[in-house]
């Protein structure tokens, strides 16, 4: 039964470690053969999303170690991290707002923005409630309850909000 756990669980992080990579595709020129990391991506951004994308993947990592005590480090870290998705999504002069250009909002639109960002807060409550389940697993020292609310915040929090909010709202090309 152990065996197949953690057969399970490799197979889930080699998922992951697919996922974080495309969440951090390198785009490579022909003609220059360079490669450029989400080109076009405004900075706060990119940055915000890929420190949680690494906690994520440190969390996934420290479970299949057995380190529980950094995985509730980094599930810590997450909830920090997740406060901060306002400031960088929604900060005080939306016409200087390089997101809302990339996902063609008018900076303008009040309504709009507010209703964005009620549902931002949704999915930030989630993240910090989901990243403090993922805390409490790992202090209790058990591995299978630890995964567990790993792969529910992936899945009831990560993907839903990208489903919902980036894959909807920002055309590929400005990914």
């Amino acid at each position: 039964m152990k065996k197949v756990t953690l057969l399970i669980a490799g197979i889930c992080s080699i998922g992951f470690a697919g996922l974080t990579h495309s969440i951090c595709a390198r785009t490579v020129s022909a003609a220059e053969e360079t490669a450029s990391l989400h080109e076009g991506v405004a900075l706060p951004t990119r940055m915000l999303m890929s420190n949680i994308a690494r906690r994520v993947s440190n969390i996934l990592e420290g479970t299949l170690a057995g380190s529980f005590k950094y995985v509730a480090q980094e599930a810590g870290a997450i909830v920090d991290e997740s406060y901060r998705i306002n400031e960088v999504f929604f900060p005080i002069d939306p016409k200087e707002n390089k997101w809302f250009l990339r996902a063609k909002i008018d900076p303008n639109d009040s309504k709009k923005i507010t209703k964005l960002k009620e549902g931002f807060d949704v999915y930030l409550k989630n993240i910090a409630s989901s990243a403090l389940e993922i805390q409490r697993a790992a202090k209790s020292e058990d591995q299978k309850a630890t995964f567990k609310a790993f792969t529910n915040m992936v899945e009831k929090t990560c993907f839903e909000c990208h489903a919902e909010i980036r894959d909807k709202m920002i055309p590929i090309e400005n990914r």
